[in-house]
């Protein structure tokens, strides 16, 4: 499928070079936006997402070297979600990402010194993530290095897992009470069909990892209808746990990209 993109300032050689990252992604690059539709936005900043259903100055886009993101990751003192994982002193198992999404997670445990193997499906979000991580590497951020990221349908490998911990965080279901953020409003208007997150629950269960988390909003359902072992509740969101057997030294280190071809 070809996508629309917009380059205002004509940056052709910067914008082809890091779209080299991202072979899976074809972009008609137009010199201003189109009437409708989604479209992608090249500036000084990398990528971004637009939308000519929505405010033009709005974007969805990706930064971790600086903003909100940033600040989160360098914030992080034992919030739910690493004691989800099982981060512990001493220990910093092997995260997969099967959603990897807009990345905010990762980073954190990227951060605090996991290694990840993140994982996204839809070919945009994984542009859009992957653009963010080219620019924090460029920046020399540190946690990038424990970072490997894969554009594929996680559904289809996670089974092979062979050790650490699974993380899934499928996109939360549009009827939540509270307003949905403009970023989120865009992503629910540009994904089709809802991830399959059941089959990828089964699929995470019958992987030998130590441990996979759900991440829900605080009142949703079980995911497939599988009742956890036990949760970690925040705020907003909790995460469900379904530990297959203790956390230990076997479950550092990378993964094996090998067995994921």
């Amino acid at each position: 499928m070809d996508w629309v993109g917009v380059d205002p300032l004509h940056q052709v050689v910067s914008r082809d070079e890091a779209m080299l990252r991202s072979p899976w992604l074809h972009v008609d690059w137009l010199p201003t936006p189109p009437e409708s539709g989604h479209y992608f936005w090249w500036d000084e900043q990398g990528l971004a997402l637009k939308s000519a259903d929505f405010d033009s100055r709005s974007s969805v886009h990706i930064d971790f070297v600086g903003g909100a993101q940033a600040r989160r990751v360098k914030a992080v003192t034992g919030e739910a979600l690493t004691r989800a994982l099982g981060c512990q002193k001493g220990l910093r198992p092997a995260i997969v990402d099967a959603t990897a999404g807009l990345g905010g997670d990762l980073s954190v445990l990227a951060n605090i010194g996991c290694q990840v193997l993140a994982m996204e499906r839809h070919p945009v979000i994984a542009a859009l993530f992957n653009d963010a991580l080219r620019r924090a590497q460029e920046a020399e951020i540190p946690w990038c290095d424990r970072v490997t990221f894969r554009h594929t349908d996680s559904t289809e490998v996670v089974s092979k897992v062979s050790h650490g911990v699974i993380y899934l965080d499928p996109m939360f279901p549009k009827e939540r009470k509270a307003a949905p953020s403009l970023s989120m409003q865009v992503l629910h208007a540009l994904l089709d069909a809802a991830e399959p997150a059941d089959r990828l629950l089964e699929a995470a269960l019958d992987s030998d990892a130590a441990r996979v988390v759900v991440k829900r909003p605080l009142k949703a359902e079980f995911l497939g209808g599988k009742v956890p072992s036990s949760q970690i509740k925040g705020k907003t969101v909790r995460f469900d746990l379904y530990p297959k057997r203790k956390l230990n030294e076997t479950d550092r280190g990378p993964h094996d990209e090998v067995a994921f071809s």
